[in-house]
């Protein structure tokens, strides 16, 4: 494992967060790699590139008071010259203008490839689990 690139990469998901944070819109995708396959917890099943993600926020995004909860939970990455993943909890929610306090945990995993000297998400997975049965 090269610990230079888990840094490399704790860093990328850093600002990734503190974007989401912030609803800074237009930097949540700034180091994903235009054709990033992202799957999220809401529909469509897959976003083919960052245009098409970026154009759904605003039909799915809640009106959270800014900054939102947004916190990775028991980050593990690694990475090796080139190629890195890394997994986690989410905690998000936020309050919304009503007052009316939203809060959920998800799992995510993470793709990245170094590409030009810097490393950009290849593709992100955030999901919740369903429970099946009755």
């Amino acid at each position: 494992m090269n610990q230079i690139s888990v840094s490399e990469i704790e860093l990328i998901l850093s600002q990734w967060v503190e974007s989401t944070r912030n609803d800074a819109k237009d930097d949540i995708l700034a180091n994903h790699l235009p054709q990033a396959v992202i799957f999220d917890v809401l529909a469509p099943l897959q976003h083919e590139g960052t245009v098409a993600y970026r154009k759904s926020f605003d039909e799915w995004q809640p009106p959270f008071e800014i900054p939102c909860l947004f916190e990775l939970k028991e980050l593990n990455v690694v990475a090796e010259e080139e190629v890195g993943f890394a997994h986690c909890l989410i905690n998000c929610g936020g309050r919304l203008p009503d007052g009316k306090e939203i809060r959920d945990t998800v799992r995510a995993t993470f793709c990245f490839i170094k590409k030009d000297g810097a490393w950009q998400f290849a593709h992100h997975h955030v999901s919740s689990p369903m429970a099946v049965g009755g």
